[in-house]
């Protein structure tokens, strides 16, 4: 994999690239016209070396940094690399912050995609209730709470919880109103399995995190990723509300619990998994300060999940 980096910088900061072109991974680069007062130069590197020339750039001032992804190039390099495949953060940063906002097409996705989950329940249809989450625009906001986690970014991460809870709380009174007007039963063997909670659950769900990181720090297609995780939150949120507007309020404290079990798991694996891929803020103080949110992030998920983790044996005691 490789990427195409233009740059944009004033004619008096040429000297400045004199060790640029000796990074390691650069395939090939070259000048463009320059006009007026600049020059632009592309350079075609491997991915994994891409994080390290753009953080050498940064360093140049005035400068203007555009990171192309590239299908392809003809004639094929003869390089290679034993180093991990990942974008860098700053493409990275582009994707996840577009990935939290709130408008009328994420709200749009929201609705459609509980209205099916909803349907998909009422029938007990779980081909139907997988379509749902198709469209369930849910892996953004997850990735983005765990990303700004660790980068030590609070704003990335309020944008990523309030996009997460927002909808999340539209599509529970969507289904608590549909579970008012339908009388769902919790009979119903996909409901059920929303209900009586397992500690594979836990698993599945930080399977899911890790997947989902992977993903999008490898440039992978996210649509099935996104599946996954849309899987372990949107189904028992809808569940539960459901439930909730049939009168079983038990029952729906149960599926909710389950929802909640998935959003912490998503979000501990996501913390490590970017941590694993090398992912930190730029320079070292930011580190510092991002370790400290790290730490307090993932001691507080473990606890959560332990404290769920009883929940899970009291709802076998319940349910069994």
């Amino acid at each position: 994999m490789y990427r195409l980096i233009e740059i944009i910088l004033p004619k008096e900061s040429k000297d400045d690239l004199k060790n640029i072109f000796n990074t390691k991974g650069i395939v090939d680069y070259w000048q463009e016209e320059s006009y007026k007062n600049k020059l632009a130069y592309k350079i075609l590197i491997q991915t994994p070396y891409s994080q390290t020339l753009i953080d050498k750039l940064n360093k140049i001032k005035d400068i203007r940094i555009i990171v192309l992804d590239v299908i392809t190039t003809l004639p094929t390099p003869q390089t290679s690399t034993k180093k991990r495949i990942k974008v860098s953060r700053e493409e990275l940063y582009a994707k996840i912050l577009h990935s939290t906002e709130i408008n009328y097409i994420y709200f749009i996705m929201l609705v459609l995609s509980a209205l099916i989950a909803i349907f998909g329940f009422a029938t007990n249809n779980v081909a139907v209730i997988i379509g749902a989450m198709v469209i369930a625009p849910l892996l953004g906001p997850n990735i983005a709470a765990s990303f700004g986690i660790t980068l030590g970014d609070m704003n990335l991460v309020k944008k990523g919880f309030k996009a997460l809870f927002s909808g999340s709380f539209i599509a529970y009174m969507l289904a608590v109103l549909f579970g008012f007007l339908l009388h769902i039963s919790p009979n119903l063997s996909q409901i059920s399995s929303r209900i009586h909670l397992h500690y594979s659950d836990i698993i599945i769900a930080i399977s899911s995190g890790i997947a989902g990181v992977l993903a999008f720090t490898t440039g992978y297609n996210l649509s099935l990723v996104g599946v996954m995780v849309a899987i372990s939150l949107l189904p028992p949120l809808v569940a539960s509300g459901m439930l909730l507007g049939g009168g079983y309020i038990i029952f729906s404290v149960s599926a909710l619990l389950l929802f909640l079990i998935n959003v912490v798991s998503l979000i501990l694996s996501g913390v490590i998994t970017f941590r694993f891929q090398g992912i930190k803020p730029k320079t070292w103080w930011e580190e510092k300060k991002a370790k400290t949110y790290r730490k307090y992030a993932i001691a507080m998920s473990v606890f959560m999940l332990l404290i769920f983790m009883l929940a899970i044996f009291i709802n076998h005691k319940i349910f069994h």
